[in-house]
């Protein structure tokens, strides 16, 4: 990951080949082809704020993950600021990452139950 001034910031990836892309939201690995198109729908360039960009995050590894639940213990999550002229990376604690995940599961049981709610009247 990385900024410049003519992109901003961006996710950097590269293949054995030694091609390589710049991307403002990708995912690579298992089920990364669900996880780019829930990127692709989601993913506001120029709307998105850092903690919007978390709780996405959060999101689609929610989604896209082969495990029934989403745990701190199985996260890394790192951010990319700019500050007096200077990129700095910070890698979040387990702390941090549990409460967006916590967070996260709070908003889509609400959401679901008010799906419920509605469905009955």
């Amino acid at each position: 990951m990385g900024w410049d001034k003519h992109y901003g910031y961006q996710l950097y990836q590269s293949d054995p080949s030694g091609n390589y892309g710049g991307w403002k939201a990708t995912c690579i690995g298992n089920n990364s082809a669900a996880a780019v198109s829930n990127l692709k729908q989601e993913y506001k360039e120029g709307e998105t704020t850092l903690k919007d960009a978390q709780t996405l995050a959060i999101k689609v590894l929610s989604k896209t993950l082969d495990m029934t639940k989403l745990t701190a213990e199985k996260v890394e999550m790192a951010t990319l600021t700019r500050d007096n002229g200077k990129t700095k990376t910070r890698i979040l604690p387990a702390k941090e990452v549990e409460q967006l995940i916590t967070a996260y599961e709070k908003a889509e049981a609400a959401a679901e139950a008010a799906k419920k709610e509605k469905q009955k009247s």
